[in-house]
């Protein structure tokens, strides 16, 4: 694999799930989530390529007066070489999801390249351009209403902007700042469930 990996292994899994990471955090943060996912479902956890302090991040990001900018260029540059890495695991069910700018990756992923996945999960993430114009599947995106990373604020734009989904996106939001709470794993877990 071009990414460096881990993966949760299962028994006859009936589907695959994907998993990338946020801004500067690598794979085993991933793992930790990994195991708390319903376990009929083999779960990789994929690392970014680019260095990014003691971790890793998939494309550059800043915090502005403004708020967050994005390289785009970069991003959709990211997404692509994921895309093609992906597309070369044969994976014949997947479900991609992420965590803040592994939300935006899987994002941008199902957007650019709707067949590669069957379903996706956004947590704590926000939008990048045009958000999932042909994807066929089902979303699930949860955020704390606290985040102090990316703002409650973005992630009800992007609810918004994936309207068209209509009953295919469950929206959550929390207690919480930019984690993972209790509740949302119950929440996508019996999301996850029903994709059995």
């Amino acid at each position: 694999m071009k990414y460096p990996s881990i993966i949760r292994h299962t028994f006859e899994p009936k589907l695959t799930m994907i998993l990338l990471h946020g801004l500067g955090s690598d794979e085993q943060d991933m793992f930790g989530l990994a195991q708390l996912i319903n376990d009929q479902i083999e779960v990789i956890c994929m690392r970014a390529p680019k260095q990014y302090g003691p971790g890793f991040a998939w494309f550059d990001i800043e915090w502005t007066a403004d708020g967050i900018w994005i390289d785009e260029s970069e991003c959709w540059s990211a997404v692509d070489q994921l895309a093609l890495e992906i597309e070369s695991m044969n994976i014949k069910r997947l479900i991609l999801g992420g965590f803040s700018q592994g939300a935006m990756m899987t994002l941008g992923i199902i957007s650019k390249y709707p067949d590669l996945a069957s379903d996706g999960v956004l947590l704590s993430g926000r939008g990048i351009g045009n958000p999932c114009p042909t994807f066929e599947g089902s979303l699930f995106q949860g955020h704390g209403r606290f985040d102090e990373v990316i703002p409650i604020s973005e992630a009800r734009s992007l609810r918004t902007s994936l309207g068209h989904l209509e009953d295919r996106l469950e929206y959550h939001e929390y207690p919480i700042g930019h984690s993972i709470c209790d509740e949302e794993l119950v929440h996508l877990n019996a999301w996850l469930e029903m994709r059995l």
